[in-house]
This record gives structure tokens, C-alpha cells and sequence, in this order.
């Protein structure tokens, strides 16, 4: 068992691994548990250990000498923050659970794709095109697209109850549709 510590302003994070799962985990692997823990985008989120900045997402963590008892701090910026949202139970009303997918969407899910698409076209536009921050926004927008497809198969399962629930529910499906053709349309353009 390898633990490790991930310090963010007052609060603190324990992570546990199996030795086989710490002999592969990546810098990119804990930015996305850092995610789970703090909401935080990855792409937004800064590691230091020992004094030195992990900035090579591909890189494993033993190379950065993380070991048993590393102490890692984690800086990210609140303004990438989202609002937190809680998700409906399971058994609250229909409308109420479209309610949800809806704001989740247009407040959450819609501005981040807008970022990312400006932080992709900085990057297209730019001389110098270092290949980790490629394969960083190739990997957001895997995330993103994950998200996305997560939210169409809430849509896929959910019943539909009565009329207005049902053009409630075609229109979330629509508009996501929109989403997910326009994240894949700026993924393409990283060539993925």
C-alpha cells in the first residue's frame, strides 16, 4: 500500500494505492482524482512536490520521486470552479430531474466547452505548440465528451410522463446533441 498526501489551501486529501496501481498512475491520474475532491478542472489544476511543478501529465508519479508519505500541493484557480449542483434523487419528479440536466448543461457544461474551445484556438494559433499541452486539451475533451454522453443516456433512460415532459425531454436532447457535435468538431481540430 502506497499513501500520499494532496494538501489544497486548509484542506487535505489521503490518497491510497496498491503498489501496482501507484507503479502506473500519472500525473494525469492525479490531477483526475484531485477533480473528484475538489471540482476543479484538470487542465486547471497545478501539482508540487518537493519544490518542482509536475508538469508532464504522461510522466509517472515515481519519476517526480512521490513516494509513501509525499506530501503534494495542489493550486487551482476558483474562478474554474463550477457551482456546486447536487443531482437529483432517484425518485424526485421528472420535470424536476430535467430541471436539473437543463441548468447543469447551460451553466456548468456550456461555458466550460467555451473556455476549452478559446484555450484549444490559443493553442492552434500559437507558434510553438509544446506536445503535452496538446495531449492535455485532447484529454479535456475526452472528459467533456464523457460528461455529454453521461447526460444524453440520463435523457435515453428517463420516462416520459406526459406531454410537456416529453417536449422538455426532446429539447434537452437536442440542444446536448449541439454540444456534443461542437466539442467533437474542436477535438477534431487537435486531430483526434
Amino acid at each position: 500500500m502506497v499513501t500520499f498526501e494532496v494538501k489544497w489551501a486548509t484542506k487535505r486529501l489521503v490518497i491510497k494505492t496498491t503498489q501496482d496501481e501507484y507503479d502506473i498512475m500519472t500525473v494525469a491520474d492525479l490531477k483526475l482524482k484531485c477533480q473528484e475532491w475538489t471540482e476543479i478542472e484538470p487542465v486547471f489544476i497545478k501539482l508540487l512536490a518537493h519544490g518542482v511543478v509536475l508538469k508532464d501529465d504522461a510522466a509517472l508519479l515515481k519519476q517526480y520521486k512521490i513516494m509513501h508519505g509525499s506530501k503534494i500541493m495542489l493550486m487551482g484557480s476558483k474562478n474554474h470552479v463550477p457551482p456546486p449542483t447536487t443531482q437529483p434523487k432517484h425518485d424526485a419528479p421528472i420535470a424536476v430531474k430535467l430541471l436539473w440536466l437543463k441548468n447543469r448543461r447551460e451553466s456548468v457544461l456550456k461555458p466550460d466547452i467555451r473556455r476549452y474551445e478559446k484555450h484549444v484556438q490559443e493553442h492552434l494559433a500559437s507558434e510553438q505548440r509544446p506536445p503535452e499541452k496538446t495531449k492535455k486539451l485532447i484529454m479535456y475533451g475526452n472528459y467533456i465528451h464523457e460528461q455529454l454522453i453521461h447526460m444524453m443516456q440520463q435523457l435515453d433512460t428517463m420516462p416520459e410522463v406526459t406531454d410537456s415532459e416529453r417536449a422538455e425531454r426532446k429539447s434537452n436532447v437536442k440542444d446536448t446533441e449541439t454540444l456534443l457535435d461542437l466539442i467533437d468538431s474542436i477535438r477534431q481540430t487537435l486531430g483526434q
